[in-house]
């Protein structure tokens, strides 16, 4: 399984994170709108999510199978809120930021709407000189288990150990598709989010087999 075959389930992963986000941004009333983290930087791959920055505006959040709001991961004065979409059989997950106009925009962010100029620091150094939210309430468990399936799920694909490892420590599991599948069993509602995520599971373990026999 590769993302060059066409027919494949990460080819169309592809496809839809592209379609989603075309038809996203028109719908966003807001000053500017950029596209940072990996694909806005031009290194991203099928595995890949969006992180979008939505200056002077809000996020779009209706259609969501679930949302995560951790203010610490924002900027003071705006929002952080991760959601996952559905893209038919498998999810996607965005990672939302409402920013103020005040904060300059992270280095390598690629504007997709309005007007402006990225800075000279990355998103987290931004967020550090900006500040950051003050934190909430603990998420829902079941909430924050399906969120960080996929987000450590995709580090498994990539075999980047480095950083599955601390995704998994943080489910407490091995970082490895048996570890993932055992948190999903776990989980309780979100019943369509639980599906696409179970999907997006027999993908990446899939995709590691295909890998582990090349």
């Amino acid at each position: 399984m590769t993302p060059d075959d066409p027919h494949g389930p990460l080819a169309g992963l592809i496809r839809a994170r592209d379609r989603w986000l075309a038809d996203t941004i028109p719908a966003l009333k807001a000053k500017a709108v950029w596209l940072t983290g990996s694909i806005g930087e031009g290194r991203g791959d099928a595995w890949s999510d969006l992180d979008l920055l939505v200056v002077d505006g809000s996020c779009l959040l209706d259609d969501a199978l679930l949302t995560l709001e951790l203010p610490q991961n924002g900027p003071s004065g705006g929002r952080y809120v991760g959601a996952m979409y559905d893209l038919g059989e498998l999810p996607l997950w965005v990672d939302w930021y409402e920013w103020p106009s005040t904060a300059p925009i992270p280095t390598g962010s690629r504007l997709l709407a309005g007007s402006g100029s990225a800075g000279r620091l990355n998103l987290a150094d931004t967020l550090t000189l900006v500040g950051r939210g003050v934190p909430g309430p603990s998420p829902d468990p079941d909430t924050f288990a399906l969120a960080m399936l996929p987000l450590a799920a995709k580090f498994v694909a990539r075999g980047d150990v480095d950083k599955a490892t601390p995704m998994a420590a943080m489910l407490e599991i091995t970082p490895d598709a048996a570890g993932l599948y055992a948190v999903l069993a776990r989980v309780r509602g979100h019943n369509t989010a639980r599906a696409r995520v179970a999907k997006y599971l027999d993908v990446v373990s899939t995709y590691r087999e295909s890998a582990s026999r090349q």
